[in-house]
Order: structure tokens, then sequence, then C-alpha cells
């Protein structure tokens, strides 16, 4: 029949109160009731709160992606598996960073108005990382975003709306990505899909890296080499 929470939370060392909040957020399985005060929690949770507090302690996940991993444990993952899919999709730890910041915050380390930050998520020059009860929460490459890119278009004067481009451009790439990845992945099983989309989603990353970079310095190059071209005439004439 299963457990009471009092021996689940004698079992795995975590509090009742944690236990039922986990219920609450989705990380754990309700428990089979069988009347308003008695209710049973299958064996199996003993083993996801012992991976929900690895995940806290070694990496400081925030629940969103422990219920992710979570989740792929059920379709047969190893702790390690569910672990380096995210890592290779999400990468919630980005940067190296142990925690995400709140719009406040996010405000505050970045130098951003109220008003400029509203106008570049309109936009989609900055899209927080995650949205747990409505709140937005940004991480480390949000903040490098803001900080280092969207505040020089605020400072030299720019409209943030030239940059739509931007997003526009990426988000026809992403679906051409997502398409690709589902004729490879076709009638794969949930493991064989998440493996190669880990796998693809880490090549995909190095192309558009590779290849935007690439073709703005052949740009640039072609424009000194047609610069030079010209100083070149005007010298000999």
């Amino acid at each position: 029949m299963g457990f009471k929470i009092g021996e689940i939370a004698k079992k795995s060392g975590v509090p009742a109160s944690t236990i039922r909040y986990y219920v609450k957020e989705g990380l754990l399985p309700s428990p089979e009731r069988v009347n308003k005060k008695m209710a049973y929690y299958d064996e199996a949770c003993i083993g996801k709160l012992e991976a929900i507090q690895q995940l806290q302690d070694r990496k400081f996940y925030p629940l969103s992606v422990i219920r992710n991993i979570l989740r792929r444990m059920d379709d047969g993952f190893s702790l390690e598996e569910s672990e380096e899919v995210e890592n290779a999709v999400f990468s919630p730890m980005a940067g190296g960073e142990t925690d995400l910041v709140d719009r406040s915050e996010f405000l505050r380390v970045t130098g951003l108005t109220s008003d400029q930050l509203d106008e570049v998520e309109t936009i989609g020059l900055v899209m927080p990382y995650l949205r747990e009860k409505k709140q937005a929460l940004y991480n480390q490459e949000d903040v490098t975003i803001a900080r280092d890119a969207v505040r020089q278009v605020y400072r030299y004067g720019l409209d943030p709306r030239d940059l739509e481009f931007y997003v526009r451009l990426a988000r026809e790439i992403t679906e051409h990505e997502v398409l690709l990845r589902r004729k490879i992945t076709s009638g794969m099983s949930a493991k064989g899909n998440a493996r190669i989309t880990a796998d693809l989603t880490r090549a995909a990353n190095l192309f558009r890296s590779y290849v935007l970079r690439r073709l703005f310095q052949q740009k640039i190059q072609s424009r000194i080499q047609r610069s030079l071209g010209r100083s070149k005439n005007d010298s000999e004439e």
C-alpha cells in the first residue's frame, strides 16, 4: 500500500512539511488517500527525495529544473542522464551561477530602468530564464545580455525595435531546428529521443554562434577590401 508520510520522512530525512510542499509543486506524486487524515506515499518517493536533495545541495537548481529532471527519471533515465539532458538543452547553470534573481535585483545589477526592461522583453531581446508562480526569474546569461548589450543600445540612443530582426530570424532558425529534430527522432524511444536532442542541441548552439560570427567577419572583411581598393585607385589617379 505504501508508506505514511511520517515513515517517508524518517527514511528520507526530509521533514513532512517539505514533502507536502514537493507534492504541491509537482515534484512528487500525490499520495493515495484512504480518508481525510490518512494517505499513503509510493516507495519511489524516497528515491525522488534523495535526488531532489542532491540536486539542490550540489547544483542549487530551482524547483522547475528539478521537476524536469524527475520527469525524465520517470521515463527510465538515471539521475546523471536526466541532468545531462537538462544541462545540454537548458543550460540552467550557464556561467557557473548558483542563483537566479528576481526583477528588482535584475534591474539593480543591470542598470536598466523598469520601462526599458518592459520594452526589450516585449520585443524579445530579453527573455527571463523561467517564470515561477507568475514571477520572472533571470540567470547570468540574462544579466549579461542586458548589462553588456541592451544598455549599449540605450546608451547610443538606438531604438530597440530596430533590433527586432534578431528575434524574428532566430524564431525562423529555431523552427527549422525543431523540424529537423522531429525528423531524426521520429519513432524513437523517450530515452533515444532525449539523447539525440541533447547532442543536436550542442551542435545547434555551435552552428548558430559559428555561422553568424563568420558571416559577420566576412562581411566586414569584404568592406575593408573594397575600401582599400578604392583608396588604391584614388592614389593612382
